[in-house]
């Protein structure tokens, strides 16, 4: 049984002697001022990710411990410019009979994707319109591969392993609650657009083998995920013989979902439906945001500023 680290990165303390299994999020090679060469690393575990540095680096090391690779490091816990850092004392690639969970070495999402998408199953099975099922079956079915592993993005909420799953299943959720507390709502068209409002992330970004955002597409930089999501919409639509004032529903929930134009929105919700969207998609993304930084917060303080929020803070209330 393959033993991970005893000491999370996340409680990691000055001078603690730590030593485990780790993620490489970014592996660069540089020159000391003393003129001697060193990598400069991302150690990661699923708890949260700190810099380390490999002094006196031997030449083909850049190689050997590239970005992407899983190592086995002991390290000693410093501190630099109040910053904590892994000073690298011994590290080694790790090989296939070690059999590594990549998911306990990335930042990844707390519930089970196979039970997460289950319940997005049950939830489109369980929609009475043909037409909307159909639609919803059909592209789960076509990117359930990636929604497994997707992150919402690449640096904000829910940019996880399998994070735009979690996401999507959080949002599912609300919406079955605010279906029950407000019975006029088409559940059906709102459980719809729930699972299918972010389906364009999935063409808008570059996916590293961890699960985790490299970078962004040229289609994604150009166009972003709320265009790239119509445009899967309504070729499924086509496919599938959607009637085309159905399909226009749904592309106008995923176009107002983020409301304000500078948020990529140029139409605001237009109907109930689209307008829970918007707010199960921004009560979701903020309670993430601000529970990741409350993670690393002692009680009664407040978080470090979360560049998410307009760079507020956020106070951890004692239980």
């Amino acid at each position: 049984m393959v033993e991970y680290n005893p000491t999370k990165v996340s409680k990691m303390k000055k001078n603690d002697n730590v030593c485990g299994y780790f993620y490489l999020k970014t592996s660069d090679l540089r020159v000391s001022n003393q003129n001697s060469r060193y990598l400069d690393l991302t150690f990661c575990d699923n708890s949260g990710e700190i810099n380390a540095k490999m002094w006196n680096a031997d030449d083909g090391d850049e190689i050997l411990f590239r970005a992407g690779t899983i190592v086995y490091s002991e390290c000693l816990v410093r501190e630099f410019q109040g910053t904590l850092q892994l000073r690298v004392d011994k590290i080694r690639r790790t090989t296939e009979s070690e059999d590594i969970d990549i998911s306990r070495l990335v930042p990844s999402a707390p519930e089970k994707p196979e039970e997460m998408i289950a319940y997005i199953d049950r939830i489109a099975e369980s929609i009475t319109d043909a037409d909307y099922k159909k639609l919803v079956v059909f592209l789960v079915d076509k990117y359930r591969k990636e929604l497994l592993v997707y992150p919402a993005a690449k640096t904000f909420h829910h940019a996880i392993r399998s994070g735009l799953l979690y996401h999507t299943y959080t949002m599912l959720k609300g919406a079955r609650h605010y279906k029950e507390l407000y019975p006029e709502l088409n559940g059906d068209l709102l459980f719809t657009g729930v699972i299918l409002h972010d389906i364009g992330k999935m063409r808008e970004m570059d996916l590293m083998d961890c699960g985790l955002v490299s970078d962004y597409i040229t289609e994604g930089n150009l166009l972003g995920h709320i265009t790239l999501g119509i445009c899967i919409v309504d070729s499924a639509a086509i496919t599938l013989g959607i009637p085309h004032e159905k399909a226009v529903l749904i592309e106008h929930m995923i176009l107002s979902h983020h409301y304000e134009p500078e948020y990529g929105s140029p139409k605001k919700p237009a109907f109930p439906e689209a307008e829970v969207l918007h707010y199960l998609d921004i009560v979701d993304s903020r309670l993430y945001d601000m529970g990741s930084a409350l993670a690393s917060t002692k009680p009664g303080e407040f978080s470090e500023k979360i560049n998410s929020l307009e760079k507020r803070t956020v106070l951890r209330i004692e239980q």
